[in-house]
C-alpha cells in the first residue's frame, strides 16, 4: 500500500510551511537560533528551488495532503555526499510517516545522484533518533556541547549510511551506481514528477 510520496515543495503550502517551522514541536530540534520571520521563509522558499546543492521535496500522504517536507542540502558531487532534512507536521506526527519519508528519501538520493554517503545530525534526546538507526544510520560521532538552546549547551549526534549498506538493507541491486554524468542528473531531477513508495 502506497503511504507516502514526495512532490514539488508549492506556493500554495507556503503558509502551512512557515507555521510548522515556528511549532514548537518542530523548532526545537531545529539548528535555528531564533523563529523563523514571514521574510526569511519566502526567501528559503525561493533559494531552495534555485541552489543546485538543496532539493527538497514536499511529503505528501496517501490522500495527497501535505504532512511535512524533506530533501538533501549540501549537495556535494565531488565528494559524494549529502545532508538528508526531514520533518513532520505535529498534527502527523508519531503515524510512521517519518521513517516511510526518509527511506524514500534515502532511495531517491542514492538513484538520482552519484552519492556515496547520505549524512545526518540531530540533537540529544530527539526521539527521531532511533528511528535512523532502525533504517540502517551509523552513529559517526558526537559533538559535545555543541549548540547552546533554551540557556544550555546540547549534544548533537552525527549519522550516516552508504549507498551499500542502504542497498543491503533493501536486500536489492536496484540502486546501482548511477551512470550518468553529473550534469543530466541535475537536469533530470528538475522535473516535478511525484515520487511514490509502497511499504512492503
Amino acid at each position: 500500500m502506497v503511504r507516502v510520496k514526495l512532490g514539488p515543495i508549492l506556493k500554495e503550502y507556503s503558509p502551512q510551511l512557515f507555521s510548522w517551522r515556528n511549532d514548537e514541536n518542530i523548532f526545537k530540534w531545529c539548528r535555528q537560533v531564533d523563529l523563523l520571520t514571514e521574510v526569511g521563509h519566502e526567501k528559503w522558499m525561493q533559494s531552495h528551488q534555485l541552489d543546485k546543492s538543496i532539493k527538497m521535496y514536499a511529503i505528501l500522504n496517501e490522500r495527497s495532503d501535505l504532512i511535512g517536507v524533506c530533501g538533501l542540502t549540501d549537495i556535494d558531487l565531488i565528494n559524494q555526499r549529502a545532508e538528508f532534512s526531514l520533518y513532520i507536521g505535529p498534527e502527523f506526527q508519531r503515524k510512521g510517516y517519518a521513517k516511510e519519508a526518509l527511506e524514500l528519501l534515502i532511495e531517491t538520493g542514492f538513484s538520482r545522484y552519484p552519492l556515496k554517503t547520505i549524512w545526518g545530525e540531530t540533537f540529544d534526546k530527539n526521539p527521531a533518533y532511533d528511528m535512523f538507526l532502525k533504517i540502517g544510520f551509523k552513529l559517526e560521532g558526537t559533538r559535545r556541547n555543541f549548540y547552546f538552546k533554551d540557556g544550555h549547551h546540547i549534544n548533537a549526534h552525527l549519522v550516516s549510511i552508504t549507498r551499500e549498506e542502504f542497498n543491503a538493507s533493501k536486500n536489492t541491486n536496484y540502486y546501482s551506481v548511477v551512470s550518468n554524468s553529473w550534469l543530466s542528473i541535475i537536469n533530470n531531477i528538475s522535473n516535478d514528477t511525484s515520487i511514490e513508495h509502497a511499504e512492503p
